[in-house]
């Protein structure tokens, strides 16, 4: 027998499910990468638990994410790999054997990586899905950090023992620009709007900005004691440095760029991502095995989220997660 609901009985329940199938759309998940235990996990932002864990065989260093082909790529130094997550399917795919020292690594969304070799100081260009190296270029010494442009076109690499950062035509593979920075450049993130780059100089502590028109830097704010972690708010008007001495993570006005607040997290922060809606920010701490999760509304740590040990990278997924 069918049973017919009243009309604002139904209009209530359709508008039920629509708020539902809205909020799975704009739901975004974060992934963490954890070195020691080799594995990606993957929190639902909206319980902000791990809905997830992909092991990951090694020791990973960093990681990108396609978000084209649904795929996350992490670095394996100890092997010269870089293994192959299906994040839809949340299973590990073959690795690619590219040989060398593989640590920062970014993706231009059309079918390649860019690899940085820490070792033999090159970025190498990878194509996904057979792992060929298809270039090489040298870079300066130890290239930590890689930053890549939506389309690809240009990418940003942190010489963390040159001290520069270097920024280089893909379509050429040759370098416009090296920018001398602070001391131990290792971490980078490009605005959402792709005008400024923030570089956080491990032994100097200051952030440098660098405006990606005429690629020269237009501020060096100082920050706490060794920046290790830096992201930026979708809406380009913060900028969060997390740092490793005082456990803590600073908040800087993306235009005074003068720091408005301090929250504190676990031990030795490293990776920072913020969510598409600008309402949460997740940090790793590397050496208490956890995320903490930050109110950016309340500038608060609002939860730590125990994770697998060794927590070091976090992005944020695309917002059809």
């Amino acid at each position: 027998m069918r049973v017919r609901l009243p009309v604002a009985a139904l209009l209530s329940a359709i508008a039920i499910a629509l708020r539902g199938a809205m909020a799975m759309a704009s739901s975004q998940n974060i992934y963490v990468l954890s070195q020691d235990d080799g594995i990606l996990s993957v929190i639902d932002t909206e319980a902000d638990e791990i809905a997830a864990k992909i092991a990951i065989t090694g020791k990973p260093a960093a990681f990108a994410i396609d978000a084209t082909s649904r795929k996350a790529f992490a670095t394996l130094p100890d092997t010269g790999e870089v293994a192959v997550i299906d994040l839809d399917r949340r299973t590990t795919l073959p690795s690619l054997k590219i040989g060398g020292q593989p640590f920062g690594i970014a993706a231009d969304n059309a079918g390649f990586l860019f690899v940085g070799d820490w070792s033999a100081n090159q970025i190498a260009v990878v194509n996904e899905t057979t792992g060929a190296v298809e270039g090489r270029l040298t870079v300066g010494k130890a290239p930590a950090h890689l930053a890549a442009t939506r389309d690809g076109k240009r990418l940003y690499v942190a010489d963390r023992e040159s001290d520069n950062v270097a920024v280089i035509d893909t379509k050429s593979l040759k370098i416009l620009s090296e920018i001398p920075v602070g001391r131990a450049p290792f971490a980078l993130a490009l605005s959402p709007d792709e005008k400024f780059l923030a570089v956080a100089n491990v032994q100097t502590a200051t952030l440098s900005i660098i405006n990606t028109e005429s690629l020269r830097i237009v501020s060096s704010p100082a920050t706490g004691a060794m920046p290790y972690g830096v992201a930026i708010t979708h809406d380009n008007s913060e900028i969060l440095v997390s740092e490793q001495h005082g456990g803590k993570v600073s908040i800087f006005d993306a235009h005074t760029l003068l720091p408005h607040a301090e929250i504190k997290v676990g031990r030795y922060p490293e990776g920072v991502a913020v969510l598409r809606n600008g309402r949460k920010a997740y940090v790793a701490n590397w050496f208490s095995g956890s995320i903490s999760v930050l109110d950016l509304k309340t500038n608060t740590e609002i939860k730590k989220i125990k994770c697998p040990e060794g927590p070091r990278t976090v992005l944020a997924g695309a917002a059809r997660d």
